[in-house]
């Protein structure tokens, strides 16, 4: 997977930033191919003929979506945490990771260390056709962040929906950080350890999840 992000993120020259007015008047219009409910079945079914102008109304368009918020519900997370916690994983440990993983995803489907502990209890299991499933539902996910930018500035930050995607991406390009990213207004900024192609660090926009926080605050306050 890192040397697939790795060569992905090689091949864009010409980065796109989400427009999000236009995602969201594309992804709330039923009559639109961009329809967020007819994407997300068929993300979930790993349809090959998805493109990239709709994995990104896709990823992007998520933040919209009721189930966007930024206090996830951590109750299943916890069964799963607990199993996983485990030093060994009997079949019963690992199909109760699939089911867990598959509810968490079914609300948060871009969750990817779900997908990363589903693609672990899947290849123990010897469920193939799953795996690779779950593995093109990845791929599909770096492919629409690495095309938003390179991440070497704020002009042409990586565009993400979650906080977590931060180091997920960042490792998936094969580097490091000694350190937690830096908040800077919509940004994010992770510095890195030294890497063979001087990269300082990298900058993440943040503006959905961000304009979250700040609402909840606001509400919180009143």
């Amino acid at each position: 997977m890192f040397l697939w992000a790795q060569g992905c993120w090689a091949q864009y020259w010409d980065f796109e930033q989400p427009d999000y007015s236009k995602i969201e008047g594309a992804v709330k219009n039923r009559a639109s191919e961009m329809y967020y409910p007819k994407l997300l079945e068929r993300f979930q079914q790993a349809d090959a003929t998805l493109g990239l102008s709709e994995l990104r109304h896709l990823y992007y368009g998520f933040v919209f979506h009721p189930d966007y918020k930024a206090d996830k519900s951590a109750q299943v997370k916890d069964s799963l945490e607990v199993i996983l916690q485990k030093e060994t994983h009997s079949e019963e440990d690992l199909k109760q990771i699939v089911s867990f993983s598959e509810k968490i995803l079914d609300k948060y489907p871009f969750e990817i260390n779900t997908m990363n502990y589903q693609l672990y209890a899947l290849e123990h299991l010897g469920d193939t056709t799953a795996y690779k499933e779950v593995s093109f539902q990845m791929e599909m996910i770096f492919e629409t962040m690495l095309s938003s930018g390179d991440g070497a500035s704020k002009a042409s930050a990586f565009y993400v929906i979650d906080p977590a995607h931060e180091l997920i991406l960042m490792e998936a390009l094969g580097l490091r950080s000694e350190d937690n990213p830096q908040a800077m207004g919509k940004y994010d900024f992770l510095e890195l350890a030294a890497n063979d192609i001087g990269l300082e660090g990298l900058y993440f926009d943040l503006s959905p999840y961000r304009n979250i926080i700040l609402h909840s605050l606001s509400n919180h306050n009143l």
